[in-house]
């Protein structure tokens, strides 16, 4: 965990300052904008062996439970970081051991971290669990790590509007989920359970700039930041998100879509073998024989499919949300939950529309908005109906101030 990175709940707004377009001032009370202390915390890799390091410029090692200084160095080329055996405490770098299960590397001035040769903005948690498999946590300034997401999650060919409404919704679902996991060693993931995220080396210029345009601008609704959900292309109706976790909001419930239809994911067909998927769910707790048949029984009012009956060829009958039915098979495989189901004997194809869980914003309909001249909180306004658009600033509470960005 960070040190010095204050924590506090958010509260009820006191009060919003009016802005052109609804773009309002929060007086949050509580979180993490102050500059020195607005930190994101990213698992960039889990479960490894070891790993490469490589540092250029000065660095620091510390003891990231303590904070004392392990070591003072300049420049690290190319090194192994793995662990000692499991009776020797600390994490190996090179043929140093530092002697303690957490480090963290702290670049100085403009030194630079590569990890496997892709370079990281800001320092590196380095954790030794207790499955002695190592953790790497890049730990950055949160409008940096946005710079880092932009890229992997929309083109950066596409309207500025577009990039614009992402780097609000992306940032909202940080915060969101900076908020929720103070008691662990990273905030988010960098891949599709979280967002993609690939540090320095997969900056744009122009998503760079559409971050820097909507600097700490992020979703609320009712005082608290929104959880911005998004998705590559909803095909028609984006999904409640009440469907697929513990979120109820009404900026949440989904909407209906026209503009994603020339999107490249709106149509999508795969082919299976019902034995490769007797075995996944069998993986994953079931008792099921060879499959006969795979029926919908239910679908939601989105058009996304609910609740599947799987049959065998013993007769028995399993049934299975859509939800987990997808997270079983892959969510590459099965690309959304629209979709109808052709059998053929020992094997079936799912011909289905969309692609991504649906809640939130529809990236492909975004960027069709933008094309029409839509602006970044017109998008954001459809997609979410009923948040706002905040702008956080650093509240001085000894001085009840707030310092406004706009």
């Amino acid at each position: 965990m960070c040190r010095g990175r204050t924590w506090l709940l958010l509260m009820s707004v006191s009060f919003f300052v009016f802005f052109p377009r609804d773009i309002y001032a929060l007086d949050m009370r509580t979180s993490i904008l102050n500059e020195d202390q607005n930190e994101i915390r990213i698992a960039i890799f889990q479960d490894l062996s070891e790993f490469d390091i490589s540092v250029r410029g000065k660095y620091k090692v510390l003891d990231a439970v303590t904070g004392k200084v392990l070591a003072e160095e300049w420049n690290l080329r190319d090194t192994a970081v793995k662990i000692l055996p499991q009776q020797i405490k600390g994490i190996q770098i090179g043929l140093k051991n530092y002697g303690a299960d957490k480090i963290t590397i702290v670049p100085e001035s403009d030194a630079a971290i590569y990890i496997n040769k892709r370079r990281f903005r800001g320092a590196m948690n380095i954790v030794r669990g207790p499955d002695q498999k190592l953790s790497v946590v890049n730990v950055i300034g949160l409008e940096e790590y946005i710079k880092g997401v932009l890229y992997h999650e929309v083109s950066h060919r596409w309207p500025m509007e577009a990039l614009k409404a992402q780097a609000v919704a992306a940032r909202s679902y940080a915060l969101y989920r900076m908020q929720t996991s103070a008691d662990k060693n990273f905030d988010v993931t960098n891949d599709i359970y979280s967002q993609v995220y690939g540090g320095k080396t997969s900056e744009r210029y122009r998503t760079n700039l559409a971050v820097e345009r909507t600097r700490h601008e992020v979703l609320i609704y009712q005082g608290k930041i929104l959880p911005a959900y998004f998705h590559a292309t909803c095909a028609g109706h984006t999904e409640d998100a009440s469907e697929l976790w513990k979120e109820d909001l009404p900026p949440l419930k989904g909407v209906s879509c026209p503009y994603c239809i020339h999107s490249p994911h709106y149509n999508w067909k795969h082919n299976f073998r019902s034995q490769d998927i007797q075995d996944k769910l069998n993986a994953n707790g079931f008792n099921i024989g060879l499959i006969k048949e795979i029926t919908i029984i239910e679908r939601n009012k989105s058009g996304r499919i609910r609740q599947l009956l799987i049959t065998d060829r013993d007769g028995k009958n399993t049934t299975i949300s859509g939800k987990d039915f997808r997270n079983t098979i892959g969510p590459n495989f099965i690309r959304s939950n629209n979709y109808e189901i052709v059998m053929q004997g020992y094997y079936f194809d799912l011909i289905g529309l969309g692609w991504g869980h649906g809640v939130g914003l529809c990236q492909w309909g975004a960027d069709e908005m933008a094309r029409r001249h839509y602006s970044y909180v017109e998008i954001l306004r459809f997609y979410y109906p009923g948040a706002k658009i905040a702008d956080i600033s650093y509240v001085d509470l000894d001085k009840n101030k707030m310092f406004l960005r706009k």
